[in-house]
């Protein structure tokens, strides 16, 4: 590492300054996203997708709706976030373009992070904009919140990557295909399939609640459930699998990693894996709460990040400049 430091051009003290304020902003906006989205899970669990009506952008028809009810304030506060989040992650995208040198890390990361913000603002057009919000329940509404959730996946993994390597974490080049790159990869790609899998879940909690678990798990078997239903049942066994991959991965299926840093960072998907796990239980037990389903999602989109950070450590390539 102190020969790769050595080998890149060094910058001016007030160009480090610059470059360290902008890991702040970016760590900064990754936390603003993590708020955003536990917001939009609300709105969801609320049923207020629909609280502006089959408007979009505009909310009622309105730049600011004269007498917003409870539900349109709800979506509407959403959106505005969102709309500050757009602003914030154009912000990233400026700054990296900026401070970095062209073959920077940084920059492609900011880059994918834009390209994400602006898909993330057309699923959420097209949920409203198609009706599917609401009590809405259709094949097409499901896929939609699926992607809409792996897209947010994304967009958070390109966000907190870009935090990363602006602070200092090595960027590493891709080396092609082998056994560790698979590995990482059947990881996270894991993560975003039960994680589109719990949005179902937390839809079918929202559209089709239980009086106890004993109900519940009757209902989802029953031979009159509806497919969302069974689908429901289908996370907390797909959650099982996938974080008991994500132990062995970290503790036995890599090698030992020599740095403090990747070793840090998996024990944090280590803790990540159990306090998911105790928090999914909970949700189940206590019949998915609406602040449970916050708190739930929250640990999961931890999860997430963690799980990108160490893979970003333990990636098999030559580390490439960052800065």
């Amino acid at each position: 590492m102190s020969s790769l430091s050595a080998s890149l051009p060094q910058a001016s003290a007030p160009a480090c300054r610059r470059r360290r304020g902008f890991a702040v902003y970016a760590w900064a906006t990754l936390g603003y996203n993590l708020l955003v989205i536990l917001w939009g899970a609300y709105v969801r669990a609320a049923g207020a997708g629909n609280g502006c009506g089959d408007n979009w952008p505009l909310c009622d028809g309105q730049f600011l709706p004269a007498h917003p009810q409870v539900k349109m304030l709800i979506e509407f506060l959403h959106r505005v976030s969102s709309g500050v989040d757009a602003v914030l992650v154009a912000g990233l995208v400026a700054g990296a373009l900026w401070l970095y040198p062209k073959p920077s890390a940084v920059r492609r990361g900011a880059g994918w992070a834009g390209v994400f913000i602006v898909t993330e603002a057309l699923l959420g057009a097209a949920l409203v904009l198609f009706g599917w919000v609401g009590r809405n329940a259709s094949a097409a509404r499901v896929a939609a919140d699926a992607l809409h959730l792996a897209n947010t996946l994304l967009l958070l993994a390109a966000v907190a990557l870009t935090a990363a390597w602006a602070a200092g974490l090595p960027a590493r080049g891709w080396r092609g295909p082998g056994r560790t790159a698979w590995l990482l990869g059947g990881g996270l790609a894991g993560v975003v399939a039960t994680g589109m899998a719990g949005v179902m879940a937390a839809l079918a909690d929202t559209l089709f609640p239980a009086t106890s678990l004993s109900a519940g798990l009757r209902q989802d078997f029953s031979g009159s459930a509806a497919v969302l239903q069974r689908v429901r049942v289908i996370h907390p066994a797909v959650a099982v699998g996938v974080g008991l991959y994500l132990l062995w991965l970290v503790i036995e299926g890599l090698p030992r990693p020599e740095s403090p840093v990747a070793r840090r960072l998996g024990y944090g998907v280590i803790a990540a894996v159990l306090v998911q796990w105790t928090s999914g239980v909970l949700d189940m037990s206590l019949l998915t709460p609406v602040w449970m389903q916050i708190a739930h999602l929250l640990t999961a989109d931890l999860l997430w990040l963690a799980l990108v950070l160490y893979a970003a450590a333990r990636w098999p390539a030559a580390a490439v400049g960052a800065a």
